[in-house]
This record gives structure tokens, sequence and C-alpha cells, in this order.
């Protein structure tokens, strides 16, 4: 199989869930066999030396917003179907690619499928025009959970019977390992009880409704509690100010962008992990933290629920409930022993349901079916 993916973006570090998860599953797609073109702006970073991947680099380097890539693409997936032809077309953006794949197919006459990838839905005016569009003209749409499907339903009135849901995962390397001291030093949380979240630092993510909950939580749970987010974004000063208003600059770090290898002993340092995020197709970080055998306080919201089950490998409780959110993150830092258990049971799950070699099987399954039947019905 070979499979043509114009893409936004592959860097071998990211702070993107998005990016990292289309990075290890071209990686994943191509130790399975599977022949690669990939489409990427001319300078922008990529893992070298990949077996089975070739990359073409694309002009501009920079400026590719979803309106221009339509004028740009296009004439690139010419260029490699008349190369080596391929068969399956994948569009990782239903906004940044997914016009160019239908608009090169129609222009070349390429006989191939397409598969669109789609994780949630942000709100835009545009969504009934341009991403209802183009999901209804793909061969195959893959989401990363039910939620997401039911979204398209219920919002897009889009039909379904082409969505197919593969759950993400998570790679063995996010495991429980020893807290490591030498980074507790580094950022001040030795002896600390530590709650932690991880993500970029903007509205969908909801850090301003974290902070609010964590100074509550500090005065029940005691001034050894601290609170440490991974990540960067527009909102860090923000958030800075906030945190002083409320007394807690002291007790909160945010980090700033993390290598991704700092991840995992990072994730080790916490007690829990906190996830207020309103709006997820099926987010990494709270899978990470389970499988590194960490509990999780989410909002019952989007997939989350079939992630973490409430009261077994953390709580849910109802979006921006303050009092619940709070009283949960309590019982669980007064408890070890509950943490233990919920912990144990994260990583459980995780490890029978959410491991990133099945999800590539599956999406490898998805595009096998596809072309199959889009030969047949040719």
């Amino acid at each position: 199989m070979r499979v043509c993916s114009p893409h936004c973006g592959i860097a071998p570090e990211s702070g993107s869930g998005g990016e990292v998860y289309e990075r290890d599953l071209l990686r994943g797609l191509a130790a399975l066999g599977v022949e690669c073109d990939i489409l990427l702006a001319e300078g922008k970073p990529y893992p070298q030396g990949v077996p089975r991947w070739t990359v073409h680099p694309v002009w501009p380097p920079k400026g590719l917003r979803w309106y221009v890539t339509p004028f740009v693409w296009p004439r690139y997936i010419g260029r490699v179907w008349r190369a080596r032809p391929f068969s399956l077309l994948r569009a990782h953006s239903v906004r940044f690619v997914g016009p160019s794949a239908l608009w090169a197919r129609w222009r070349y006459q390429l006989p191939v499928p397409i598969v669109t990838h789609h994780h949630h839905l942000d709100p835009s005016p545009l969504n009934p025009f341009l991403e209802r569009r183009v999901l209804a003209a793909s061969d195959c749409v893959v989401t990363d959970s039910e939620f997401a499907r039911r979204q398209l339903a219920d919002e897009l009135r889009l039909r379904t019977d082409h969505v197919r849901v593969v759950y993400c995962g998570v790679g063995p390397k996010y495991t429980a390992q020893p807290r490591n001291e030498a980074l507790a030093h580094r950022w001040n949380l030795a002896g600390k009880r530590v709650l932690l979240s991880l993500g970029p630092l903007i509205h969908r993510k909801n850090p301003v409704f974290l902070l609010k909950a964590f100074a509550e939580i500090r005065r029940a749970a005691g001034p050894d509690v601290v609170l440490v987010w991974v990540g960067a974004g527009p909102l860090r000063d923000e958030l800075g100010a906030l945190a002083r208003r409320l007394g807690i600059a002291d007790a909160v770090v945010f980090t700033g962008y993390l290598p991704e290898r700092d991840k995992v002993p990072m994730l080790n340092l916490a007690d829990l992990f906190v996830f207020p995020s309103l709006l997820e197709g099926f987010p990494l970080a709270p899978q990470e933290a389970m499988s590194c055998g960490k509990p999780v306080v989410a909002f019952r919201v989007a997939s989350l629920p079939a992630m973490v089950e409430d009261g077994v490998s953390g709580f849910l409780v109802a979006a921006n409930d303050h009092d619940g959110f709070v009283a949960r993150v309590v019982t669980l830092l007064r408890d070890p022993e509950l943490r233990g258990k919920f912990g144990a049971a994260a990583a459980e799950r995780i490890e029978r349901h959410f491991r990133w070699d099945g999800t590539v099987r599956n999406v490898l399954r998805v595009y096998e079916d596809v072309i199959h039947g889009f030969t047949r019905g040719r």
C-alpha cells in the first residue's frame, strides 16, 4: 500500500497532540509496510531516516493557511501521482487538507479513495459549509471517539455510515517510574503533593477554571499542594496575573514547553492528573497520565467517559462544576490508598484498551477496507 499525505506538520518535537498523533501514526504505518508520500512545507522539521517515508518539500515554506492550501497542494499531489501512483489519499485535517485532496482527485482524475481524519468540531460558522462538504465527499472518515461521530451527526446532520471510530492510544514508554528527585528539585516540588495538567494554555483547555478551583483546593487540602501546568500558550501572562490575584502564585508552576522526553518523568512527579478541558476528541494527555498510573479528575464531556471510568480510575464531574471538581480532587489528595487504587486501575485500563500499536493496526485495517471497497465498486 502507498498513501499520499499532504501535511501541516510532523515535527520530531511537538507540544501539539494532533501533530504527535500524525507523526507517530505515519511512522507506525510505515513500520507495518505502508509506503508514505508526505507533502510538507519546505524547511519544516520532520524525523529523519524513517524507512518507507518519502518527504516532498512544498513551496511556499510559510503561510500555508487553510484558504491557501487548495491553490498549492493539488499540483504537488498530481506530481506525486505521476511519479509513483498511490493507492489512497489521506487528509489529516478536514479544513487544511480536505478541499485540496478533493480538488486534486477531480482535477487529475485520480482513481483513489480519500480518507479524512477528524478529531472534533471546533465552534465555527464555516462548519456547515466547509467541514460538512469535505466530510460528506470523503470515502471514509476516521474519528477517534463515538462522541466525535455523534457530533458530526447532531451538529452537521452528516450521514455516519462511512465514519469509522478508531480510538487513540499511547505507547509503552508511558509507564510508572520512580520519582525523579533531581527533576522535583529543579521545579521546587520536593516534599510536595502535585496536581499536574498538560496542554497548551488556550481557552479551550480551561486553565482559568483550574486556577480558581486550585485556590480552594489548596485551602482545603493544605499548603504543601502545588499545581503544575506543562505547556505554553497565549494565556500565560493572564494566568500568571490571575494566580497572583488569587494568592496562589507561589504554589503554581508554569513549566512552558517541555521536550517530549521530559513528559514521562514529569508525569511521574504527579499525585494526580487534572484535566479541565471542555472540548476534545480523544485526548492523549489523560491517557498518558493514566498509563503512568495516575488517577484523573476531569469533566464528564466529549469522549472522557469512554476513557476515565468514574469512581474506578478517576472522577468525572459536570462541565465547570467548581464545587464538584474541588471536592473530588480534595478527596484524592487526602486518601493515598484511594489514589493508588485508582492509579492502578487507570494503568490497567490503558494497557487493555488504549495502546498505540493497536491504534495503528486498526487504522491500517480501515485503509485496507476502504481501498478494497473502492476498487470493487469501480
